[in-house]
């Protein structure tokens, strides 16, 4: 009977043996798998290079009024680089640190201990610009961000042409915070550059200005005081947006802007021509 009862008890023990060697495998694949992806995935600094060529700029059935982002006119630039990700809180600290100037914007009231990774916000246009320079890079054209989000395609978001609420992390997201920069994989260019959608809105090197041949009557932000952003943030709806999408804040503006670098370009090359 003793014997009978050992029988049955290891019986009724094989499965939940092989079960757990088979949990066991599992989580060293994933973990394993894991291991790959972190190592193969950018820090923040790295950039990805935008080959020369001509894209679509703008578009002719831009959302909302104002159409300020309208005509659609193709562009033609010459290959630079731009920062995988938004400037993050660690780099800029790291710049405070480093360097004598202070800064501008209220970047510290976002930061605390453990969000190293999240996109700087709250800077002025002069901040990004002093952080840029003394990166050894510079503030994107809107030109050049906006290639550097649509590709060639002429994409209206990141992953297509419909808005999901779940690929970034707009105020549909829910998340009402920035979050670790390249978090949400989906909001990713085709050249690989992330949240160009979510997170931060960003900073660009240029005065807001109309399209060639494009409607001023009646736009009052076209008088050199607006400074052109670009993208999306944790705090205005995604929906509503698109890669194309325009907006200007006086230089002196802080609250939720963001930014990212690059280098090379056509304006690196008109300043070594001087």
């Amino acid at each position: 009977m003793r014997r009978h009862i050992l029988i049955l008890f290891v019986l009724l023990s094989l499965p939940l043996w092989f079960g757990a060697c088979g949990q066991a495998g599992e989580q060293t694949i994933d973990d394993a798998s894991l291991d790959v992806e972190l190592e193969e995935r950018p820090i923040p600094g790295d950039m990805v290079s935008v080959p020369a060529g001509e894209f679509t700029m703008g578009s002719d059935k831009m959302p909302g009024s104002p159409p300020i982002a309208a005509p659609a006119h193709t562009v033609s630039l010459p290959d630079f680089e731009i920062d995988v990700y938004e400037v993050t809180n660690g780099q800029f600290a790291r710049f405070q640190l480093e360097s004598d100037y202070e800064a501008e914007g209220d970047w510290r009231s976002s930061y605390t201990i453990g969000r190293e990774d999240n996109p700087v916000a709250n800077l002025t246009w002069g901040d990004a610009k002093e952080f840029c320079a003394w990166a050894g890079k510079r503030l994107p054209t809107e030109v050049e961000w906006e290639k550097a989000a649509r590709g060639t395609e002429g994409l209206r978001f990141p992953w297509g042409d419909t808005f999901d609420w779940t690929k970034a992390n707009t105020n549909e997201h829910g998340v009402r915070d920035v979050i670790e920069v390249g978090s949400l994989v989906s909001d990713k260019s085709p050249y690989g550059c992330y949240d160009m959608m979510g997170n931060v809105t960003e900073w660009t090197s240029d005065i807001l200005e109309p399209y060639p041949d494009g409607k001023t009557e009646g736009i009052p932000f076209y008088n050199g005081r607006y400074v052109a952003v670009r993208g999306g943030s944790y705090a205005l709806k995604g929906e509503s947006m698109t890669l194309w999408t325009r907006a200007g804040y006086m230089a002196g503006s802080q609250f939720g802007i963001g930014f990212r670098c690059v280098r090379g370009g056509a304006e690196e090359a008109e300043a070594e021509g001087e």
